[in-house]
């Protein structure tokens, strides 16, 4: 089973990997979602977040926006990255098991997204 930590304002994917509200958690097997979890986002640590959702699990992480930190560590951790997404959580998720949803690979500079919003 994997589990995939989705950024979320309410059921949107958030702008930030930081600064979301929480994080959805879909436990998925094979095609299909087992599970869906929340999780709240205990703050806008820099650094901390990344170990955060890969001591809860999570193999992968879904978001609108991430700083190029958090990226790295997460990557040491063996956490894959999509950043770029949009829209409805659900909707996401159902893209990323079918194999169509994209990562952006682009990376913010955390400091100045902290100033953006």
């Amino acid at each position: 089973m994997r589990k995939i930590a989705v950024a979320c304002e309410e059921n949107q994917v958030s702008e930030h990997f930081g600064l979301c509200k929480h994080f959805k958690v879909y436990n998925i097997e094979g095609k299909s979602v087992r599970l869906i979890e929340q999780l709240a986002n205990p703050g806008h640590k820099p650094c901390e977040l990344p170990e955060y959702i890969c001591n809860f699990g999570a193999t992968t992480i879904i978001s609108g926006s991430m700083g190029k930190a958090a990226a790295h560590i997460a990557k040491e951790h063996g956490i894959e990255i999509i950043v770029g997404a949009t829209g409805d959580t659900d909707e996401v998720i159902a893209s990323y098991i079918d194999g169509s949803l994209i990562s952006t690979g682009q990376l913010c500079d955390s400091w100045i997204c902290e100033f953006l919003h």
